[in-house]
C-alpha cells in the first residue's frame, strides 16, 4: 500500500502518515474516478456514459460507454453484461473503452478527464488506473496508458488518436487479464501545464501486439472482433519518491505454481468424489486451469444425476493472499470469489443452483501448514462438501 508522506516537517511531527486508501480518496486529482458519480436510471445501451455520468468525455466521436449495477438492462449492467462478467475494482459502476477492433463497424474509444486542478511544476504523481479485459474479446492489446495535456483535446473523427502517452504498462506488455483487474501505473513529473488526461490505446499498427484470446469456459455469447476493456479506479496522487508508486504487491511475487491435486479413480463413489475432489489456482487468481474444469464437469454430471443432494462449495486461499487482500481490496475475499465462479460454471453447466451453497472460508482450513510454494499452491483451491 502506497503511503503519502507529508511534506511539511511539522505536520509530519504530529499526524500519522496517511495510508494510500486516504490518500487517493484525498488527494485524487480526478474526479469521479472510479465512475460513480452519476444518474444511472435512464442507462439502457452503450454509448452513454456522457448523458449520464460527469467529469468524462470522449476524445473522438466515437461514444463512451458505463456500467452500472443498478440499471436492468442487460447491455450494460453489472457484473454481468454483454460484454462479459465483473465486479467492479471499487464501488458499484465502471466505464469500458476499446482499445482494438478489427470491425469496420466499431471504433477505438479514448476517455478524457479534466483534472480537478493542474499538476505543479517539479511535482511527481503517481498515476494509474485498473483494467480487465471483457470476456468475450476476441484479442488483448499493449500500447494503453495515459496521456497528458495542457488543454481540452478532441479528434473529430473516430481514428487512432496519434499522442506519445506519459504513462504505460512499464513493460507495455499485452493486458490480457479477465478474472479480476490489472493495473496500469507510473509516474509524472508536472510541468505545471498539465490539465487533462486521455486513457486508451495509443498505438499504432506497426507498435501494436495482439494476442487472441480463448472465450472463457461457461461463458454464454459470442466473441467479437475487439480488445475491450473495463476501467475503474483512475486515479493521479502527488507522491514523494517513485517507490511509492507501485502498481500492484503482487507484481513482485511470482507464486504461480498450480497444485496438481490427487487424481480420483474413475470407480469411486459419486459422494466420495464430491468430498474429495477439489480445484486448484494460481496466486490471487480466480480462473481455474483446464484440470480444474475436467474436476468440475465431472462434478456437474455426478450432481445432476442426484439432484435431491445439497452441496456447499468452500473458497480458500493462502496466507500471502490474505495479506494481499488488507493492501488492495480487490484482492479480499479471494476464497469466496473463487467458490462464487465455481458455482456460476456449475449452474451454467445445467446444476440445479438450489442445490448449492457458498462459504469464503480464506485461509482458515489449510492444507498444509509448510512454509513453501508447494504448500501455498495446495492451500489455494475450492472444496466440496455433501450437505
Amino acid at each position: 500500500m502506497r503511503n503519502l508522506i507529508p511534506t511539511c516537517a511539522l505536520i509530519a511531527l504530529l499526524l500519522p502518515v496517511a495510508p494510500a486508501s486516504m490518500t487517493a480518496q484525498d488527494e485524487n486529482l480526478v474526479p469521479n474516478g472510479s465512475f460513480e458519480n452519476g444518474d444511472s436510471k435512464k442507462l439502457k445501451a452503450y454509448g452513454q456514459l456522457e448523458d449520464f455520468t460527469t467529469d468524462w468525455f470522449a476524445y473522438t466521436d466515437a461514444p463512451l460507454d458505463w456500467y452500472s449495477t443498478e440499471v436492468k438492462s442487460e447491455k450494460v449492467s453489472v457484473p454481468s453484461n454483454s460484454y462479459g462478467y465483473e465486479d467492479p475494482a471499487d464501488g458499484s459502476r465502471y466505464a469500458g473503452f476499446r482499445a482494438h477492433t478489427k470491425s469496420p463497424k466499431l471504433s477505438r474509444t479514448y476517455l478524457q478527464v479534466h483534472l480537478s486542478e493542474n499538476l505543479e511544476a517539479n511535482q511527481m504523481y503517481c498515476v494509474s488506473f485498473d483494467i480487465s479485459l471483457s470476456d468475450l474479446s476476441k484479442y488483448a492489446v499493449n500500447g494503453i496508458g495515459a496521456y497528458f495535456s495542457d488543454r481540452k483535446e478532441t479528434q473529430p473523427n473516430t481514428g487512432i488518436v496519434a499522442r506519445d502517452p506519459q504513462v504505460k504498462h512499464r513493460a507495455d506488455k499485452v493486458m490480457q487479464l479477465t478474472e479480476g483487474w490489472e493495473t496500469v501505473c507510473g509516474t509524472v513529473l508536472g510541468t505545471g501545464t498539465e490539465e487533462y488526461m486521455t486513457i486508451g490505446c495509443f498505438n499504432g499498427s506497426k507498435d501494436l501486439e495482439e494476442e487472441k484470446m480463448k472465450k472463457p469456459s461457461g461463458m454464454a455469447g459470442v466473441q467479437q472482433m475487439q480488445a475491450y476493456y473495463y476501467i475503474d479506479n483512475v486515479s493521479v496522487v502527488p507522491i514523494d519518491a517513485k517507490s511509492q508508486c507501485s502498481c500492484s504487491k503482487s507484481s513482485s511475487t511470482a507464486p504461480d505454481l498450480v497444485y496438481g491435486g490427487p487424481t480420483l479413480p474413475s470407480d469411486m463413489e459419486a459422494d466420495m468424489v464430491v468430498g474429495r475432489s477439489a480445484v486448484y489456482y494460481a496466486f490471487v487468481k480466480r480462473a481455474f486451469t483446464e484440470d480444474g474444469k475436467a474436476t468440475l464437469d465431472r462434478l456437474a454430471r455426478i450432481l445432476k444425476g442426484h439432484p435431491n443432494w445439497s452441496v456447499e462449495i468452500m473458497g480458500h486461499c493462502d496466507n500471502d493472499e490474505v495479506a494481499e487482500g488488507k493492501i488492495n481490496p480487490r484482492f479480499a475475499d479471494t476464497g469466496r470469489k473463487r467458490a462464487d465462479q465455481v458455482k456460476r460454471y456449475l449452474v451454467s453447466q445445467g446444476v440445479g443452483e438450489g442445490q448449492l451453497s457458498v462459504m469464503g472460508v480464506e485461509n482458515a482450513d489449510p492444507a498444509s501448514t509448510k512454509d513453501s510454494d508447494l504448500a501455498r499452491a495446495k492451500n489455494r483451491r475450492v472444496t466440496f462438501r455433501l450437505k
